[in-house]
């Protein structure tokens, strides 16, 4: 486990889990590397409420890295409601916005009357490129809303539908795309295999069962389940990824996800249809086109899902009970806040990236780190146990609560850094 990190702000190495190893940075064009190296077991994440563990183990041995951003900026118009016209940049950074009604051209997405790129395609399947839904009993906007199709489930927010009743068997990756792919129901045969993102916005913390909605997938299993999201370091293989064959996957016992899930291990599935053109399973995530703009001194808006994201964070960790009332008092120029949910939180994670695994120039010296206090809080405490309460690490993106009883268990911490949202 290797982790070096120069003051409480500024980050430049990782911690090593489950096979997790700092490597540069996928989107950026690093390299001088310092050699790093740690192990883990891949898959290791404990299943509570009866959930399986999968995966395979080993010890991966990456480089820590710094570097700048080579991604080019998307140039899409933004015309704020002021008539200014500024440029939203894409994966490479920000500029600030003429004010938050007007006009925007995203390529190919739709105008939206608040500025927002619409509905269109956002050439992304790896990023939300919609209003990311809360399970309705949260309490929090964009309450989930579903509609029985009959043998599918329409998401009335995302605009996916979803197969409703899943096969009973498991599978291996390959297999898995496969057989989403050749699946036909009615008319429409164009299923395939959800992505990370796609899976987290069906995920529902609130349920204490398996974590689907029970209104939208009543009887719906728990255990390990599949996405078509290939873990950037095993799609490049290197780092921890070298040799190996992990993607992202859900404990849906629980609701845990994990980027070291071995493609070999069977897992249950459930297929979607919808949503946007983009990356193949094994291509790295792709930005959408003028994601983000900087609405205010310190505040970011990303135009696909609506959300206004705190650009730093705490000063210090705090205690998951400290965490809201930080949000709710943020002196931010003048704007309510509030602390996101799980789901909120993974909207932020760019999956072509490591260490940390989000936007460097948007989300500067965002901390990261297993085996760490260097979590961000989520929103509710875990259903299925209530001592212990949501969080996202950007060492990956992976999710989890603090259950961890001893300093070397992966999820074991005991303050964390809280980033609002409105």
């Amino acid at each position: 486990m290797s982790k070096r990190r120069p003051n409480s702000r500024g980050v430049t190495g990782c911690t090593v889990i489950l096979a997790i190893a700092c490597s540069p940075d996928a989107g950026s064009q690093a390299s001088s590397a310092a050699a790093g190296s740690g192990s883990g077991s891949g898959g290791s994440v404990p299943a509570s409420a009866g959930g399986s563990n999968g995966g395979s183990s080993g010890a991966g041995t990456g480089g820590a890295s710094t570097g700048t951003s080579g991604a080019a900026t998307s140039g899409a118009v933004m015309t704020g409601a002021g008539g200014a016209t500024t440029n939203a940049m894409g994966a490479g950074g920000v500029t600030s916005s003429g004010g938050s009604s007007g006009s925007s051209s995203a390529g190919g997405s739709s105008t939206g009357g608040d500025g927002m790129p619409g509905a269109g395609d956002c050439g992304s399947r790896k990023w939300a490129c919609w209003p990311m839904p809360n399970p309705s009993a949260s309490g929090l906007p964009n309450p989930a809303s579903y509609a029985d199709l009959g043998e599918t489930v329409l998401d009335q927010v995302t605009g996916l539908e979803w197969q409703k009743d899943p096969p009973d068997q498991t599978f291996v990756w390959d297999a898995g795309l496969s057989y989403c792919e050749e699946l036909s129901v009615g008319d429409n045969d164009d299923f395939r295999l959800p992505t990370r993102i796609e899976l987290m916005s069906i995920m529902d913390f609130t349920n204490s069962g398996a974590k689907f909605a029970p209104s939208a997938f009543a009887g719906a299993d728990g255990g390990f389940y599949k996405t078509a999201s290939d873990w950037i370091l095993t799609i490049e293989q290197r780092g921890a990824g070298a040799g190996r064959d992990y993607a992202w996957a859900f404990n849906m016992s629980d609701g845990i996800l994990s980027n070291a899930y071995s493609k070999a291990t069977a897992a249950r599935l459930r297929c979607v249809r919808g949503g946007a053109s983009g990356e193949a399973p094994s291509e790295p995530a792709l930005a959408p086109p003028g994601q983000y703009t900087e609405v205010a001194a310190g505040e970011v808006r990303d135009n696909y899902t609506g959300l206004v994201w705190q650009v730093g964070y705490s000063e210090a960790q705090l205690s998951f009970a400290d965490a809201s009332g930080y949000c709710e008092g943020l002196e931010l120029n003048g704007n309510p806040f509030r602390l996101p949910s799980i789901r909120e939180l993974s909207t932020l994670v760019d999956e072509a990236r490591v260490a940390p695994s989000i936007n460097p120039d948007v989300f500067p010296d965002t901390q990261y780190g297993s085996r760490s206090n260097d979590w961000y809080w989520a929103s509710h405490a875990s259903a299925n146990d209530a001592s212990a309460a949501w969080a996202i690490n950007f060492d990956d993106g992976f999710t989890g609560f603090n259950a961890g009883s001893a300093p070397d268990d992966w999820n074991y911490f005991t303050a964390a850094w809280v980033k609002c949202v409105r």
